[in-house]
């Protein structure tokens, strides 16, 4: 009952906020129009329009978010698992394979390697996966998974990017969905298991949260509710007759996702989108992966607009349909908006000019209702995953990004699809400091206004502000927009990626056995395929060989290895950084399944227990393949 009356509150404060906000546009539009700057009115007036056309297709598709539960799934069908791969590490294509391994309804795996790489070839047949290339790499992944639909059978397709790890249930949590003949795919959400990334952030009481979680959590499953959740590629699964449909995953545009799911609505097929995470994978490490996967969507978004199949005029959707697409598309023109709320500031004390006529008295009076509204909106719509700082942080970063992609909108020219690249490496810290300048030079644009302006007000050396108070409201302004731009451009500076592999933050009993001595117990703090954190009671000495025994789920796994460092920890502990060794193929399989399957899942809450003993464990044996093949 509380949920409810809370909903309804919500709802009401939505409401209120939504009649004020046009009110505000209209007092903006006939009360303040300044006749010694009209294209400067125009262009601040155009830049708040946009905003509360954003806000109202937002809430437009959080309105009310579906939550769905599929029946059990039907025996006897026919599954094949598509796995795309270029240029992944092996060790990565490794995991998501185990994970394949241990899906419990049957299905098939297929490897389809653009990379055309003997290894990968030899990691498929070790897995008992089926391993497929093609003669070229014509139109990128859509198609390498075009090039294997025509040499595969099976009914249902769950597509999964080489860096993402299922769930054993994933098949079971989704199949029934199709048992509506008119469903054409259920799209799931993309979680990743690298809490340290670029689009990464902890919350107030350590929980992570990261960029893409408000379109995960909240837009999707408000998209649910007009039948126009689109197809993100990985992880989903598919129809396969729907995509014969409409003659496989679109290969016009360099975001066949987007652009198929288009196609497939527009041919009268319903989407799900189902909200349990059932699938891990790995979010862009550096700002370049980042940029690279970002400018990917938006240039794939402008060659839609530019196209027949615009959203706004392609025959066969609902009206909703339209909005929902149309909304998905104008966000990557959110960078026109902000740069005019940097630039605004910065034009007022440079040059003396104002983009309204009013009072400050009297432009607080509305504006601060205006903005304090919107932002309650976002926040109530956002459930929880709106978090204004760190979603303008990240509208900065994404600033230079979108404007560069929306130049095909004007200027077409062919792209080329680029993976988005996995893992880190130190490199690239020198390619991400590059590309964060331009931020850069919009602070000290904003830094430089603010000091500019204190000094006008002293002195009037540039310019005379007729109302000092707007001056002062400028300054204010410009100081927000630099702290905020600063916060960003540091977060880049300061980032190091000194380890090759993610380090899992667990918490598992370990024991360490030196050559010559007893065993000691030890605390595992982090843990990776290639080394761990301990913490011991007593010290180690580097360079110093060792076996450290791990406690995992389904039993020990004993590895050799060496110490790399000792240092002092707290309440007169060691910690001990260690590198392993090789250890048999079983005990690989079964160190991959935990770190990969078991942990992220505990990590996330989806199945609170201690990853020590979870009943939750991957089952592992030599050999042990749920498969068709």
């Amino acid at each position: 009952m509380r949920h409810i009356i809370g909903r309804r509150l919500a709802r009401i404060v939505v409401i209120l906020g939504i009649i004020y906000v046009i009110y505000y546009l209209g007092w903006r539009l006939f009360a303040t129009f300044d006749p010694q700057a009209p294209l400067f009115f125009a262009v601040f007036l155009a830049a708040e329009l946009y905003g509360v056309l954003s806000l109202l297709l937002f809430t437009f598709m959080t309105r009310d978010l579906q939550h769905t539960s599929p029946p059990p799934p039907p025996s006897g069908l026919t599954v094949d698992i598509l796995v795309p791969t270029f240029n992944e590490a092996l060790e990565i294509i490794e995991a998501t394979l185990v994970g394949c391994q241990q899906m419990t309804y049957p299905h098939t795996t297929y490897v389809l390697d653009d990379g055309k790489r003997p290894e990968v070839a030899r990691l498929a047949e070790r897995l008992s996966c089926r391993y497929l290339t093609r003669p070229d790499r014509r139109h990128a992944k859509a198609g390498n998974l075009n090039a294997a639909l025509a040499r595969t059978q099976g009914e249902f397709i769950v597509v999964l990017d080489a860096d993402t790890v299922p769930q054993p249930d994933l098949l079971d949590r989704t199949l029934g969905y199709f048992t509506d003949p008119h469903v054409a795919f259920v799209q799931l959400p993309q979680e990743f298991y690298n809490h340290d990334s670029i689009q990464h952030r902890s919350g107030a009481d350590g929980t992570p949260w990261h960029e893409q979680g408000l379109f995960y959590r909240v837009i999707q499953p408000g998209k649910n509710r007009w039948n126009a959740a689109f197809w993100c590629g990985s992880p989903s699964i598919l129809r396969r007759a729907a995509l014969t449909s409409i003659g496989g995953v679109a290969t016009e545009t360099i975001t066949e996702d987007l652009h198929t799911s288009l196609r497939l609505h527009a041919a009268g097929w319903k989407s799900i989108y189902h909200t349990e995470t059932l699938a891990y994978g790995i979010a862009p490490q550096t700002l370049l992966a980042f940029t690279i996967q970002r400018l990917r969507w938006a240039q794939g978004a402008m060659q839609l607009l530019r196209s027949r199949e615009n959203p706004l005029i392609m025959p066969g959707l609902t009206l909703a349909q339209r909005l929902n697409y149309f909304a998905s598309t104008l966000t990557y023109f959110d960078p026109y908006q902000k740069l005019i709320f940097l630039l605004t500031p910065a034009v007022i004390l440079l040059t003396g000019l104002l983009p309204l006529r009013a009072s400050a008295a009297d432009f607080l009076l509305h504006w601060l209702p205006f903005i304090g509204f919107s932002s309650l909106i976002n926040v109530i719509q956002g459930r929880g995953e709106y978090r204004l700082i760190e979603i303008e942080r990240y509208n900065q970063l994404k600033l230079f990004i979108f404007l560069r992609a929306t130049l095909q909108l004007l200027w077409p020219r062919r792209l080329v699809f680029q993976v988005t690249p996995k893992g880190s490496a130190d490199r690239t810290a020198a390619i991400d400091r590059r590309l964060i300048w331009p931020n850069g030079v919009l602070l000290i644009l904003q830094a430089g206004a603010a000091l500019i302006g204190l000094v006008n007000l002293r002195w009037g050396l540039t310019a005379r502000y007729d109302r000092g108070e707007i001056a002062l409201m400028a300054i204010f302004w410009a100081t927000i927009n630099a702290t905020l731009i600063a916060a960003g451009v540091a977060a880049i500076a300061r980032r190091l990626y000194r380890r090759q592999d993610y380090r899992f933050p667990v918490k598992i009993p370990a024991w360490s056995v030196v050559p010559g001595q007893s065993s000691q117990p030890v605390e595992v703090q982090d843990l990776s395929l290639r080394g761990a954190r301990l913490i011991s009671r007593t010290p180690l000495t580097s360079n110093q060989e060792a076996v450290v025994t791990l406690e995992l789920p389904d039993g020990r796994i004993e590895i050799p290895s060496t110490v790399v460092h000792c240092r002092p920890g707290e309440a007169g502990t060691w910690q001990t950084g260690v590198r392993f060794g090789a250890i048999g193929e079983q005990e690989r399989l079964r160190l991959i399944a935990f770190l990969f399957i078991t942990v992220p899942r505990t990590q996330h809450g989806d199945r609170p227990q201690d990853t020590a003993t979870g009943s939750t464990s991957p089952r592992i044996a030599a050999g042990q393949v749920h498969s068709t093949s």
